[in-house]
């Protein structure tokens, strides 16, 4: 459950950094958008979607109650884990500061955290939905898109998909930054939005966003190392060449469906991302500072996403 009252001290002005603190290229809440929770393990409802689209009887007779809706939902569970790190500051770095920089070297080591926690956040959202048994639809590319590929004619299968399986419109697409550059970089994608010749630019993410017609436009492009410690650094990019079409209401509410979720429990007294400082240890010659949270990520809603794998390797 965290620290007491009596060994810590939540530094508000940091927490304030650290719940808004987003490092380059991190897109895990936008992928499984946060629903805060009462309790540490639940159930949420799992909805019928030819139910929900079903037409119902609105007439109501003179004097009579209104007709009653009856759902066909079935549930799903979810367990929220705890996530936690902390980093020391030594006695030997709090002598070696001037005054002036020890508020500095506080929130250089609450970054470090917050840094760490995050990547392992979007780490474990990217191998979930990136995995073609956890979407409704999933498909390699006939032809690379770094090649003599069709990124339009792929992403349009893809939308098309997720409108026609379900009768929503996906509003997200989130491209790993190795597929991003091949498709911004594709000459057809090019002249359309810049004229014939290509105009010399190269799209941002607001106008892929209007020529997809998709509002929500998303750039992957964090990277990790995935060498052992102590061993040759083997860096790689978190989303690699893969694409997420998928469908996520702007306001995140259990009751409405959604493609994925993230359950964070939230009561007071429970970490959310606050920054925690542990007072000066004798015995480590050290102060701490930790931040954590509760969480689980959940596919809620398969059929509301369709991935496009491998998207710079022909299938």
């Amino acid at each position: 459950m965290g620290a007491t009252s009596n060994d810590l001290y939540i530094d508000p002005l940091l927490s304030e950094m650290a719940i808004g603190y987003r490092p380059m290229g991190m897109i895990a809440d936008m992928i499984m958008p946060i629903v805060r929770v009462g309790k540490q393990s639940g159930i949420y409802t799992v909805f019928d979607r030819g139910d929900r689209l079903r037409q119902r009887n609105t007439a109501r007779a003179p004097g009579q109650e209104a007709n009653l809706i009856e759902q066909d939902v079935g549930t799903g569970t979810y367990h929220a884990k705890n996530y936690a790190l902390k980093a020391g500051v030594t006695l030997e770095d709090r002598a070696n500061a001037d005054p002036v920089f020890m508020a500095g070297i506080i929130e250089g080591r609450s970054e470090l955290v917050l840094d760490s926690l995050l990547l392992d956040w979007e780490i474990r959202v990217a191998n979930q939905v990136t995995s073609g048994t956890n979407v409704g639809s999933s498909s390699g590319v006939n032809s690379a898109w770094d090649g003599a590929g069709d990124p339009l004619g792929d992403i349009n299968q893809a939308i098309d998909n997720v409108h026609l399986s379900n009768g929503v419109y996906p509003n997200r697409i989130a491209f790993g930054v190795e597929a991003w550059k091949s498709f911004r970089r594709d000459s057809t994608v090019r002249n359309l939005i810049f004229g014939t010749n290509n105009g010399g630019g190269y799209p941002n993410v607001s106008q892929t966003s209007e020529l997809l017609d998709i509002p929500n436009v998303y750039v992957g492009g964090a990277f990790q190392n995935t060498g052992d410690k102590g061993l040759t650094e083997a860096l790689s990019t978190v989303w690699k060449d893969k694409v997420l079409v998928y469908y996520a209401p702007d306001s995140p509410n259990i009751e409405r469906p959604s493609a994925f979720y993230s359950f964070r429990w939230a009561d007071e007294g429970l970490p959310e991302m606050q920054v925690e400082r542990h007072p000066f240890d004798r015995k480590k010659k050290s102060e701490e500072v930790e931040v954590g949270y509760y969480q689980d990520e959940v596919v809620t809603a398969a059929t509301y996403a369709y991935l496009i794998d491998a998207a710079n390797s022909s299938s």
